[in-house]
């Protein structure tokens, strides 16, 4: 399949009318159409159905839009990194960090990383461990900073030490906002919010001594920002690290911690068995580096 495909088919579904699309291709209309038609012959399946003033897409149209985004990522990704090969570190990398006490940290080393390599760019993605985890899987991301603990068997990975500290986040007029610290039993009966990964909970429930099947858990959530009115408005109570007070100085929320104090740090990591790009492996040598000296 030709990449030309992929992009004309790109530039139709962004602009959604073939005349359209074809004026900003500098092609005419029969053959922007004849072409879209020799890939839905190729692909084997309907990808949009033609109206008149616009096009629909198809649910095969809809993933091949996503599989085809991805695939002229990775051939654009591809020749910056053959270029970096010959030539100054340039081209993009591609990071995922999840929102803590460790972005500071991440955000420092990417600077200074960037003065080192000026024709280096960045990407930064915020999520959750499980979104980082599936991108670094399927080769959208080279790096990867997360939350402890963190399922490594399948990545090369550093500890951080840049500690946690987990406890429930509350509205500061919550019915728990003057306790000092919060125990098991206190989580019980009360809507509960928390992060995606199962395993957090079953380490919050283990550290607490209590069952997580009592919980009432009322959804969770990979970042805060959406779920903070939920918090603040609407009486719900989130499982969360004390990093997230950071993002919120003098908000109108309070983290309390758990006891017994229950703390975890952070793990930088990236795939095994995959030769990572010169740009990727330049800056996981820089990281590398700068965490041995914390």
């Amino acid at each position: 399949m030709e990449t030309r495909l992929l992009h004309y088919f790109i530039v139709l579904t962004r602009i959604g009318n073939i005349t359209k699309a074809a004026n900003e291709l500098h092609i005419t209309q029969p053959t922007l159409s004849r072409q879209l038609k020799d890939l839905e012959d190729e692909v084997g399946t309907q990808l949009f159905i033609r109206g008149k003033r616009s096009i629909t897409l198809t649910d095969a149209g809809v993933l091949f839009e996503q599989r085809a985004k991805t695939m002229l990522d990775f051939m654009e990704q591809t020749k910056q990194d053959l270029h970096s090969q010959h030539s100054d570190l340039a081209g993009n990398i591609r990071i995922g960090c999840v929102e803590s006490k460790v972005s500071k940290y991440v955000a420092a080393w990417i600077a200074s990383f960037q003065k080192q390599h000026p024709n280096i760019t960045f990407s930064l993605y915020s999520s959750d461990g499980n979104a980082i985890k599936t991108r670094l899987d399927n080769g959208e991301l080279d790096v990867g900073f997360l939350i402890e603990p963190v399922e490594s068997a399948k990545y090369w990975a550093q500890s951080i030490p840049v500690i946690e500290t987990w406890g429930l986040m509350m509205s500061k007029d919550a019915p728990l906002a003057n306790r000092t610290s919060i125990i098991g039993k206190d989580l019980l009966g009360i809507p509960l919010l928390g992060a995606r990964r199962s395993i957090v909970i079953d380490q919050v429930s283990t550290w607490l001594n209590i069952d997580p099947d009592n919980l009432t858990l009322c959804g969770n959530r990979n970042l805060e920002n959406n779920v903070m009115p939920l918090i603040t408005r609407h009486g719900y109570f989130d499982i969360a690290v004390d990093g997230m007070l950071d993002f919120y100085p003098n908000g109108p929320i309070k983290l309390i911690p758990f006891d017994p104090i229950s703390q975890t740090g952070h793990t930088f990591i990236y795939r095994k068995n995959h030769q990572p790009t010169p740009i990727a492996q330049a800056f996981i040598d820089y990281v590398s580096a700068e965490i041995q000296t914390m």
